[in-house]
């Protein structure tokens, strides 16, 4: 052992209490881990000594772990957790998370803090170190004190980094502020502005100001909560202000000491962008911001008059502000996913926009890299191209020794119950390599169903970069609106409601008196149906376990968001409970409201019920006739960035019309907007898309998946896996009903003895399933179509059904369907992940059982009997056995998305009804054909989502001769959400698409 790493183990490691017997335990009884011995341990999992070994191995503890495996960017003995005190098992309570928040060079090593999810007084997360040879250990430092952190500064006056409550010294020697002194959770640090040489700001994501002088660490408490918002991010100082932001809107306390602002008065105010002149608070925007910045970046701000960057997103797409010279200016960016957008901003963390490599600057945002000019400003807005997509979940990332870090939110166990143990860990590469990830694609535009007003322009949209762009512009109401829709019978009104129970029959009653739990109710069924019922968001369900939450919420009042519960019932009585749940002391939540939905007949005639109120669905209103005639929507372009608008052209739509349109491929210019020249409501939308799709085919990714059985084979190596709780080991289990740990010490297999209840965990139950026509997912009562990959696919593998879905990185899913990989956001907490918000990855004819993320690594079980170790198979020929692994964005070189199917293949289908959507977002060259077996020519329409969330509008019209077969080629830049059809007659039709 080096001199440094005795003198870090002597500081680390100085207690361990063993009590009672320490054979391991199944994990997932909590009655068994009551049970485990009481450990105390603290040290570094890679730096004991030989006795320590051999006391690790008689104890269950974790052996060092071999330094010189490097896969995929990612050295597997460099990932971090959240808790060291228990021989790297995870049995402690408040450490169910350690994303690695900052990550910053300084004085010779890269520094880093992970953090735990709601811990302002501190945890066992840590600071850590590394030097420039990445095959040494990490250091843990003792003056850790863990939190939940991600701010981080260089105080250039006192040649100090300032990264969670620690300050370090050109020398690396550290200070700590001690979280009983400063009980905050360090979102951001930021310049001061009236005594920047000795002292700084501390935001707080609870939203207190603190400063702290960075000689004496002293510290006072500003402001305890001086704007609204309840997940505060970003700030920084220039131009004589401090500018702080907060990206969520879900409360966990009350508005009583906000200074300026207040409740969110509509669904659109959510988080808050504000400023502090030293005197007094404004609020700039209510929306969702994350990043504060400027181009002094990390050294929190500017004593002059530099821009101040900040972005963050709406429904509609990303924006980034510039405050420059005094004004703030608006510019909007495209989606490339949708993983960030939930209204209490807990799956965003820390998108950034900072300095890396060869002086490039570089922003993050919703799933997208892009290049970002440092000049950046509102006469110079030129240079912003988008970069590619990831999967990656990126708190911070840097230059260090020529190289791009990525740090990463890997795996998370808050309702994530297919993981033991928190684990995260650092991504190591060149800016060229995120070129090789995902293509440049990405969604949005300035508005949607937006009211806008005559000749005044929209904010600018980037095209910028994109290499096939298509618009989509409609006038008029796409959605039904829910406005005359109450939560209660007489009060509450729903503010957001999805369109699939707009649509049904409601059940309510009296809101009643809120001192009591509310009262349940009764209604008749002249036929079965299906019943969904709301439950009040701001408590836990008082239903029984027939029900089942749906992916839907409605959202009422102040911004309360109702959890949804399905259940089948035959005809007759159905008896709705009461709500009993007490969400704050003496108030009790609303009645529940019940929507009905049976599968045929009229909807005015399944209900009978006296005592309480049954509303018919709100219909969507056609075009008044009567308005005033057609809108002339301009569209104008700022071709060198520099705020010189010039027409391109106009466009006539009338109400209720709507228009697909490429745009010139020819096009060069930086922003497109829209002038209308009337008010009306208007969607403004766009689908940019790359040529970049990665192309599994070539040799260079056949090799990276050589490892892995084809989808035929019949003697694969399949199994499941689980991260471990006990320890910080991989649990495998075969398909032959084999157990083992696949070590992190070195990466070997070794037996273990049988676990019922962790197989039954894991036990895979299909959530898809297959017709003759495509894949079926459902979601909330709705089936949803994707297409099929080989036909080996429609049935079960050897070992049995693969899995479809799992969270991979933290607070988003990975779906594995019929031979392509999927993104599926997590919008809602606690419900399941949005499919209508998914997006492919890869396509590819391979036997993946299952898949998960450990020590920083994608890992991919169904190995090929004859694979053999290359870096990325580990194998074992004694146990028959192994794995893949790799990086999570290694999935987009598995093959670029494609498949085949659609939603109708000789369905009988109804005139006027149309068909179940059917994903065509993420795929580039389509074609569909159409058939149908009249005798008389039959007229089937397409319609398109223009953003995932049912805004549909007819694009197509076809007239099918009877007989033939009609097929069309979309266009290459041709894309939208999902896709259906419609037939004017009752008939047997076909319609199926070929992604190519």
């Amino acid at each position: 052992m080096n001199p440094k790493n005795m003198i870090h183990f002597a500081s680390c490691l100085v207690i361990l209490i063993l009590l009672g017997n320490m054979s391991p335990a199944n994990e997932p009884d909590a009655a068994e881990q009551a049970s485990r011995p009481n450990i105390v341990f603290i040290a570094t999992d890679d730096q004991r000594s030989d006795s320590d070994r051999a006391s690790a191995n008689q104890s269950n503890l974790t052996q060092p772990a071999r330094t010189d495996i490097h896969i995929s960017g990612i050295y597997p003995h460099l990932t971090t957790y959240g808790v060291y005190s228990q021989n790297g098992a995870h049995y402690k309570e408040g450490h169910n998370e350690c994303g690695i928040g900052a990550v910053v060079p300084w004085a010779g090593k890269l520094w880093m803090v992970n953090y735990a999810p709601h811990m302002p007084r501190g945890s066992e997360h840590k600071l850590f170190s590394i030097d420039a040879d990445l095959t040494q250990p990490m250091m843990i430092h003792p003056e850790s004190v863990g939190g939940t952190p991600a701010g981080r500064m260089i105080h250039a006056e006192s040649n100090q980094l300032l990264i969670a409550h620690h300050l370090i010294d050109q020398h690396g020697k550290i200070r700590t502020i001690q979280p009983q002194d400063m009980p905050i959770r360090v979102t951001a640090i930021a310049r001061h502005l009236v005594d920047p040489e000795n002292m700084v700001y501390y935001v707080d994501m609870e939203g207190s100001i603190w400063e702290a002088n960075v000689h004496t660490l002293a510290v006072n408490r500003l402001f305890k909560k001086p704007v609204p918002g309840w997940h505060g991010k970003g700030g920084y100082t220039s131009q004589g202000r401090l500018v702080i932001s907060n990206n969520g809107e879900l409360h966990v306390g009350d508005y009583q000491d906000v200074l300026v602002g207040g409740e969110a008065k509509s669904p659109e105010e959510r988080g808050v962008l504000a400023e502090f002149d030293g005197e007094n608070w404004t609020i700039v925007e209510r929306r969702q911001y994350t990043e504060v910045t400027g181009p002094n970046g990390i050294t929190g701000g500017s004593d002059g008059d530099d821009p101040i960057w900040t972005m963050g997103w709406d429904r509609r797409s990303v924006r980034l502000k510039v405050l420059d010279h005094g004004t703030w200016y608006t510019y909007l960016l495209p989606k490339a996913a949708y993983c960030n957008d939930a209204k209490h901003g807990w799956y965003t963390e820390w998108p950034r926009i900072r300095e890396i490599t060869d002086g490039r600057w570089m922003m993050d945002m919703h799933g997208m890299f892009f290049d970002f000019p440092k000049t950046f400003s509102s006469g110079n807005s030129a240079g912003i191209r988008p970069i590619g997509s990831h999967l990656r979940y990126v708190p911070d990332f840097c230059a260090w020794n020529g190289k791009l870090v990525l740090a990463t939110d890997e795996t998370s166990i808050q309702g994530n119950p297919l993981a033991g143990q928190p684990q995260s860990n650092l991504w190591f590469g060149s800016y060229d390599n995120l070129k090789e990830w995902g293509p440049a694609s990405g969604y949005g535009g300035p508005w949607i169903e937006d009211e806008v007003l005559a000749d005044k322009p929209s904010d600018p949209f980037l095209i910028a970069g994109f290499d096939q762009r298509v618009l989509h512009v409609a006038i008029g109401q796409i959605k039904p609106v829910a406005t005359s829709i109450r939560r209660t019978t007489d009060q509450l009104p729903i503010t957001e409601l999805p369109e699939s129970l707009s649509r049904l029959p409601r059940v309510t009653i009296r809101r009643g008196n809120w001192r009591v739990p509310a009262d349940g109710f009764e209604f008749q069924l002249s036929r079965p149906a299906t019943v969904y019922v709301a439950v009040d968001g701001r408590g836990e369900s008082t239903l029984s376990p027939e029900w089942t939450q749906t992916d839907l919420t409605l959202t009422w009042g102040k911004q309360v968001q109702d959890r949804i519960y399905a259940r089948d019932f035959p005809a007759g009585r159905v008896a709705i409970p009461g709500n009993s749940f007490e969400h704050t002391k003496g108030s009790f939540g609303t009645p529940h409201l019940a929507f009905v939905k049976a599968e045929d007949g009229p909807a005015d005639s399944i209900l009978s019920a006296a005592g309480v109120s049954v509303e018919m669905p709100t219909r969507r209103d056609a075009p008044d006739p009567t308005a005033a005639g057609p809108v002339q929507m301009t569209l104008q372009v700022d071709r060198h960035g520099n705020n010189s608008w010039t027409d391109l052209e106009t466009i006539e739509l009338a109400v209720g019309d709507s228009l697909a349109k490429v745009l010139p491929a020819d096009l060069e210019a930086e922003w497109l907007r829209f002038v209308v020249d009337r008010d009306c409501v208007a969607t403004a939308i766009l689908h940019q898309t790359s040529n970049q799709f990665i192309d599994g085919d070539t040799s260079e990714h056949r090799l990276l998946f050589a490892g892995l059985a084809d989808v035929g084979e019949k003697n694969a190596l399949a199994s499941l896996v689980y991260p471990a709780k006990r320890d910080r080991d991989l649990r495998v289990l075969t398909s032959d009903d084999r157990n083992f740990d696949f070590t992190k010490a070195d990466f070997t297999f070794e037996p273990d003895g049988a676990d019922v209840q962790l197989a039954k965990l894991l036990q895979v139950e299909r959530d898809f399933s297959i017709d003759d026509a495509s894949v079926v997912v459902h979601r909330g009562g709705k089936r949803l179509r994707l297409p099929k990959g080989d036909a080996a696919y429609d049935k079960p593998f050897p070992s049995g059904w693969p899995r479809a879905s799992r969270e991979v990185e933290s607070e988003r899913h990975l779906a594995n369907i019929h031979g392509t990989f999927y993104e599926v956001p997590l919008v809602t907490n606690g419900a399941p992940p949005a499919w209508n918000l998914m997006r492919p990855v890869s396509s590819h004819s391979k036997q993946i059982t299952d898949f998960c993320s450990w020590n920083g690594l994608l890992v991919l079980c169904g190995i090929r009997p004859d694979a053999t170790d290359d870096g990325h198979v580990f194998r074992s020929d004694a146990f028959k056995t192994g794995l893949w692994f790799g990086g999570i964005d290694d999935l987009w070189k598995l093959g670029k998305p494609v498949g085949h199917g659609g939603p109708w293949l000789q369905t009988e289908v109804q005139p006027g009804n149309p068909s179940d959507p059917y994903l065509m977002k993420g795929y580039d060259r389509k074609t569909v054909t159409l058939s149908h077996g009249g005798s008389q020519p039959v007229r089937i329409t397409l319609q398109i989502d223009l953003d995932g969330n049912d805004r549909w509008v007819d694009h197509h019209p076809f007239d099918v001769p009877a007989g033939e077969t009609l097929r069309h080629e979309f266009p290459e830049a041709f894309s939208a959400c999902w896709i259906r059809a419609v037939c004017d007659t009752e008939t047997t039709a076909t319609v199926q698409f070929d992604y190519r």
